[in-house]
């Protein structure tokens, strides 16, 4: 349709153009026959150059010099001799198209260059007049909108330009229109979208701006956007992770405060809130990495997001602590919902470790309670909980960690199992208390914990270790120190396993520790891990016999060994067992 016009508007122009040039020669004729006159019609060119230079300049030239010939020659047959006044003429109409020719390219090079400014310039660019109609677009608003310049031409900027809001709900204003009716510059909504042709949306941001002449006319509107969407995208997420933990997706810390506020008010009330804690995180960080841990914070979140009613508003308070705001939720609602998460959480599944949360609550009533006593008093509950769910817990995490161990070496229970009993036979010899007794238990049978995060290979490796295998192997007693330095119930154990491959000479390790520095259980351990070691196949050795191991055991006395205890475990050795 578009080409029919511009095909329709170029047939009329050679009409007009050639009716204006035959009607010009037949003046001139007349006049030059029938009046004698040659001055008159000669200003009849002049009309005809200027619609030709303005239309197709690029015959302006070969026109003006096929009429000043024309010119000549019929001033020759006139008197039947060349004058020089229709040269002069002539002339003069070579300058006059010479000039339009140079004028009419100047100000096309000026269009051109503006049009290619526009269309390079980095936001979208649409040009209409009064009617609405596209009268350009540059290369952004092409891509953009979906059309090319030439198939947008004389169409409705409506057609071209598909705005709407971001939510189909809501209607948003058309620039150009307002431009129209208020003859201001105006800028879209926040909220803005434009649909292509072919179906794609884009959030952007425009402004619209009314085209005037040299006379302060508007003539048409301008209209510059730009797409917003990878900005606004970044610009959510930002605002998205100001108010969520990056973990669970819960609400953070800041968000919850200010929602506290908020919503502390008395058409919320009664209002109950409710604080979870994780149970021996650092255990199951410490034994199996933070990633284990994660995945148990991971596994908290959901059960809260799980348990978190529409109005509800679920949050990481802390590293391990969790926060749940309930509006309109009375104690005995609130204590409900906590026997389901506990429910819950007991048949969570977790890859390491073991899940387990105390959890604590409290509810404000009205206006003259302070919501942080009720904040508080939930906290202690929680803590209180907290205390008693404690050893339990730490037992199950402890047999989760040894339970894994075992799985990668099949002999550490065996091992285990031996290093108590021959650590319990010298604890009986040396008279040690109940307390000291249960101390020596725990940590023979956990003393290897810290192997918990060798490689298997490493723990089953057949052939003698490198030096950098060795290094971690030489790290687990640090580690299993970290795994059960949990309480101050567990301070002893923990001691007693750092120090099980310390030396009575001060050579063994970690700390390089010497004579009764290190602890009496460390030491009684040691001496019966060396000997269990001594006597059982390992993927490494073979098991030696019992007087070997002996003679090996007399051999390390007062160097890596406590002669007093070595001593008596020889002979308990050599007469008992």
């Amino acid at each position: 349709m578009e080409k029919c016009r511009v095909t329709d508007n170029h047939q009329i122009r050679i009409t007009i153009v050639g009716l204006c040039l035959l009607g010009t020669i037949f003046v001139a004729v007349y006049f030059n026959y029938f009046k004698g006159i040659d001055v008159v019609y000669t200003h009849l060119f002049y009309v005809v150059i200027v619609m030709v230079g303005l239309w197709y300049k690029q015959y302006v030239v070969q026109l003006a010099m096929f009429l000043g010939m024309f010119h000549i020659v019929m001033d020759y047959l006139s008197n039947g001799i060349f004058l020089m006044a229709p040269v002069l003429r002539a002339s003069i109409l070579l300058f006059v198209a010479s000039g339009i020719y140079f004028l009419i390219n100047q100000l096309e090079c000026s269009h051109k260059n503006l049009n290619q400014v526009m269309k390079s310039v980095g936001d979208g660019i649409i040009v209409v007049d009064l009617e609405k109609r596209v009268t350009m677009l540059n290369r952004v608003a092409e891509e953009l909108t979906g059309w090319t310049n030439d198939e947008a031409q004389g169409k409705s900027f409506n057609l071209i330009f598909n705005l709407s809001h971001e939510n189909l709900e809501y209607l948003v204003s058309n620039p150009v229109d307002e431009v129209l009716r208020t003859d201001f510059t105006t800028t879209s909504t926040k909220h803005a979208v434009i649909t292509d042709r072919y179906g794609n949306r884009f959030s952007i941001e425009d402004s619209a701006t009314p085209v005037k002449d040299s006379n302060g006319v508007t003539t048409g509107v301008v209209l510059i956007f730009r797409d917003i969407s990878q900005r606004k995208a970044q610009n959510e997420r930002i605002e998205y992770l100001s108010y969520h933990d990056h973990l669970t997706g819960l609400y953070n810390r800041r968000y919850f405060e200010e929602e506290l506020k908020r919503i502390d008010g008395r058409r919320h009330f009664p209002l109950s809130i409710i604080m979870g804690d994780i149970n021996n995180l650092k255990m199951i960080n410490d034994a199996f990495g933070h990633l284990a841990g994660d995945r148990v914070i991971y596994a908290t979140g959901k059960i809260m997001k799980k348990f978190c009613r529409p109005n509800d508003i679920a949050a990481r308070w802390g590293g391990d602590e969790f926060v749940l705001l309930l509006p309109n939720t009375d104690e005995v609602v609130t204590a409900k919902i906590v026997e389901r998460m506990n429910q819950a959480v007991a048949l969570a599944p977790v890859d390491h470790g073991v899940l387990s949360i105390a959890f604590g609550w409290d509810t404000k009533k009205n206006l003259s309670e302070d919501m942080m006593v009720v904040f508080k008093n939930a906290e202690n509950q929680m803590y209180k909980h907290k205390l008693l769910l404690k050893p339990q817990v730490r037992d199950d995490t402890i047999r989760a960690i040894m339970a894994s161990l075992y799985a990668k070496s099949g002999f550490e229970k065996t091992h285990g199992y031996n290093i108590s009993q021959y650590a319990r036979r010298i604890g009986e010899e040396l008279h040690l208390s109940s307390r000291e007794m249960e101390t020596l238990n725990w940590a023979s049978l956990l003393h290897d914990i810290g192997k918990v995060t060798l490689n298997p290979d490493v723990l089953n490796k057949k052939g003698d270790l490198t030096a950098d295998e060795w290094v971690t192997v030489k790290r687990h007693p640090e580690i299993g120190y970290h795994i059960t330095n949990t309480s101050p119930d567990m301070a002893e154990i923990a001691l007693a396993i750092l120090g099980h491959h310390e030396w009575w000479d001060g050579s063994g390790y970690p700390k390089g520790l010497s004579g009764k520095k290190i602890p009496l259980q460390s030491r009684i351990i040691g001496i019966a891990e060396a000997y269990d070691t001594m006597v059982t196949d390992r993927p490494y050795q073979l098991a030696m016999d019992k007087s070997q191991a002996v003679c090996a055991i007399v051999n390390g006395s007062g160097t890596q060994f406590d002669p007093e205890i070595a001593a008596m475990f020889i002979n308990w050795v050599m007469n008992d067992h």
